[in-house]
């Protein structure tokens, strides 16, 4: 199975601090529900073989049915061994919001296991949002939504910062997603935010994976890692 992995730095450093772990080689496949599963099931395999070659956090993304679904559910308690080095990206539910308890018991007991949450989605509307998903339980990281942040480009640092000082009142580190350029970058580096994602920096980590490829056949030292 394909899949991609976009980095997630700290603005302040430029370094990241872990990697989205994203399903399809260019965009997220239209899957059915015995396709995800397969997907969790494969994850459950691969991650513990690509952590020791990644640096940081992996950010994997879970839907509310998706974490209520058993067989994905023990795919991802499978992972518990490396629970200290994943992110649960809870996205936007796709069924009825009177399944929130019960997404909120499921969470609360991956991080009894280790998993660190993060808040997917938070601007995008309908339901449950992320700003209400974010009140609704303590996360390590809370992601702005990639097509909002990028809805308010115009405007001022200040109609961000507020969003941003809500977010980490609780500890919680603040990622933009969808940072695209340098006035992005500036933007959301002003409003208060402490983590980005986006075009910025992945073409920058396709360049470097690049070099590193290049150099790798130059000095022979193995198909495997190139």
């Amino acid at each position: 199975m394909k899949y991609r992995l976009e980095p997630i730095v700290d603005l302040l450093t430029g370094k990241p601090v872990g990697y989205e772990l994203l399903a399809g080689d260019k965009c997220c496949p239209d899957w059915d529900e015995q396709a995800w599963r397969d997907w969790y099931g494969f994850l459950a395999r691969e991650i513990p073989a690509l952590l020791p070659d990644l640096s940081g956090l992996l950010f994997l993304n879970l839907d509310g049915q998706q974490l209520l679904d058993p067989h994905i559910s023990r795919s991802v308690r499978a992972l518990r061994e490396q629970a200290g080095r994943i992110v649960i990206e809870w996205t936007e539910q796709s069924f009825h919001d009177e399944k929130l308890v019960d997404v909120l018991a499921k969470l609360n007991f991956f991080k009894r296991l280790g998993f660190r949450i993060a808040i997917d989605d938070i601007g995008a509307g309908g339901g449950v949002d992320g700003l209400g998903r974010a009140g609704s339980i303590k996360a390590s990281f809370c992601k702005i939504d990639g097509p909002y942040f990028q809805s308010v480009r115009d405007k001022s640092p200040e109609y961000l910062r507020g969003l941003c000082q809500h977010l980490s009142h609780n500890g919680a580190r603040v990622v933009v997603e969808w940072v695209e350029d340098d006035a992005d970058y500036r933007l959301a580096l002003a409003a208060g935010a402490h983590l980005g994602q986006g075009w910025f920096w992945t073409q920058k980590d396709k360049s470097n994976d690049m070099e590193a490829k290049k150099g790798i056949m130059t000095d022979e030292e193995g198909e495997k890692n190139a």
